[in-house]
């Protein structure tokens, strides 16, 4: 798996991180094995996140494949995106 420095990054404005809920967290997985798998717990967390459309447009602006980002995996983050992806919309 690559890390995010690995990557070209289109969106490379990280300070919504510093608020994010998942920040520091060692005990949820939001990197499941397989690609299309949900983490309940995680995606929980991102639900009440305060930067949750943040998170959700910086992996979808990057095409960053792996990961619960914004409370979606990669395939639901592909359904979103074709509806028309905008923030203030989740």
């Amino acid at each position: 798996m690559q890390l995010l420095s690995e990557f070209n990054l289109v969106l490379r404005n990280f300070d919504w991180m510093e608020d994010a809920l998942c920040r520091g967290r060692k005990d949820l997985n939001f990197f499941p094995e397989h690609y299309n798998t949900t983490a309940p717990k995680a995606v929980a967390v991102c639900k009440v996140c305060p930067v949750r459309e943040d998170c959700l447009e910086f992996a979808v602006e990057n095409h960053i494949q792996y990961g619960i980002w914004g409370g979606l995996n990669y395939p639901q983050r592909k359904r979103y995106l074709r509806t028309g992806f905008k923030k203030g919309t989740l």
